[in-house]
C-alpha cells in the first residue's frame, strides 16, 4: 500500500504535525483561534466581514435551518444566565440572528477559557436535546434490548458527531479539554482516553446511571476549578459516583451502603467480577479510596487539600474500577 511521505520519515512527520504539548485556551493567540473557528465553521457558520459582520451558514449536515436555531438559542440563553458581565452586547441592544452571531463569535475569538467554554458546553447541551425524547424507527426482528441500545447511540449520533470533529481540532492544537456526553473533562494521554474514559462514560449515558453521571460531573466541574478546595471536591465526589454506582448495580436504587460491603454483594451476585486478581484490585482501589477520601476529601476534616496529581488520580482510578466492572 502506498505510504505517503510523513509515514515513512518520522522527522517529516513532526515538522508537518508538531507535538505541541498540553495548553489552555487562554494560551493561544488570536490567529490560532481563528484557524480553529474556520475548521470548525461548518458546524457554526462562516464569518466573512470582519468590519460589517457579515455570516453565512453553509449547507449540508446539520442543515443551516438547525445550526440557525443553536445559534441563537445559545446566546439567548448566555444572555440570561450572565447579565452581569454582559457578554452579549450586540444581541441585547438589538436581539436577532444576525447580533447573535456577531456576538458568538466574538466570545470565541476574544473570550477567556472560562467563557468560550461555558458557550461550547451550552451549544453542545442544546444537541443533545434535539434527539432527548425520540426514538429510530424499530426494525424488523429487533429484540427490545437491541432496540434500547440502539436508542441510546441514535440520540447521540449528532452529539457524537460534533464532539470527535471538536476534540480532534481541539488536540492538534494541544488544548487540554476534550468534550464527552457527560461533559468537558480533561485531556489525557490518547490511549488512556480512548480505551477508558469514552467506553465508561458512554456506558454511563445510559439513563439508568442518570445519578452516577451527574454526582462524576459534578466531580470533573471540581477539577476544573483548579484550586485546593475543587481538587477535594473532586476526590470527594469521585469515590461518592462510585459508591452510587455499586448501590445502583446492587439495589437498582441509591441508597446505603460501604463500597466494601457493596463490591462483596455486588461479587456474590455475580454482577461484576470475582476471580483472585479482581478480588486484589477491588481490595486495593476500595483503600486508596477511603484513604484519600478520609485525607483529602470533604467528607471529615482534612488532613491536607488535595492536588492536581491526588485528584486526577482518584479520577484516573474510577475510570479504571468502572470499566472493570462493565466489562463483567
Amino acid at each position: 500500500m502506498f505510504k505517503l511521505w510523513s509515514e515513512s520519515k518520522k522527522e517529516a512527520k513532526n515538522e508537518l504535525k508538531p507535538n505541541l504539548g498540553l495548553k489552555s485556551w487562554n494560551d493561544l493567540n488570536h490567529t490560532e483561534k481563528s484557524n480553529i473557528w474556520k475548521h470548525l465553521s461548518n458546524y457554526f457558520f462562516e464569518h466573512s466581514g470582519f468590519d460589517n459582520n457579515e455570516f453565512e451558514f453553509i449547507g449540508g449536515y446539520p442543515d443551516k435551518d438547525l445550526k440557525k436555531k443553536r445559534i441563537l438559542y445559545t446566546i439567548t440563553s448566555l444572555n440570561d444566565f450572565y447579565k452581569v458581565n454582559n457578554y452579549t452586547p450586540s444581541f441585547l441592544n438589538n436581539p436577532n440572528l444576525n447580533t447573535a452571531c456577531a456576538d458568538f463569535y466574538s466570545i470565541f475569538i476574544n473570550q477567556s477559557e472560562n467563557v468560550v467554554f461555558e458557550l461550547l458546553s451550552i451549544y453542545s447541551k442544546l444537541i443533545l436535546a434535539e434527539r432527548k425524547d425520540d426514538e429510530p424507527y424499530s426494525e424488523k426482528n429487533e429484540t427490545e434490548e437491541k432496540f434500547k441500545l440502539r436508542t441510546i447511540e441514535w440520540r447521540f449520533e449528532i452529539f457524537d458527531e460534533f464532539s470527535n470533529r471538536l476534540n480532534k481540532v481541539l488536540g492538534d492544537f494541544g488544548i487540554n479539554i476534550l468534550l464527552t456526553r457527560l461533559e468537558f473533562i480533561p485531556r489525557q494521554d490518547k490511549k488512556i482516553i480512548e480505551e477508558v474514559y469514552e467506553p465508561v462514560i458512554s456506558f454511563l449515558s445510559n439513563s439508568k446511571w442518570k445519578e452516577v453521571s451527574s454526582i462524576l460531573a459534578d466531580a470533573f466541574q471540581e477539577y476544573r476549578k483548579k484550586t485546593p478546595q475543587g481538587y477535594s471536591n473532586c476526590v470527594t465526589n469521585t469515590v461518592s459516583a462510585i459508591q452510587a454506582f455499586l448501590q445502583i448495580l446492587d439495589s437498582e436504587k441509591t441508597g446505603k451502603g460501604a463500597i466494601s460491603y457493596l463490591i462483596t454483594e455486588a461479587q456474590k451476585k455475580n454482577l461484576i467480577p470475582n476471580d483472585f486478581f479482581t478480588q486484589k484490585i477491588f481490595d486495593n482501589i476500595e483503600s486508596i479510596f477511603a484513604r484519600e477520601r478520609q485525607e483529602i476529601g470533604i467528607a471529615h476534616p482534612k488532613k491536607e487539600y488535595a492536588n492536581e496529581r491526588n485528584a486526577r488520580t482518584i479520577l484516573n482510578l474510577s475510570m479504571i474500577f468502572f470499566q472493570h466492572c462493565i466489562q463483567k
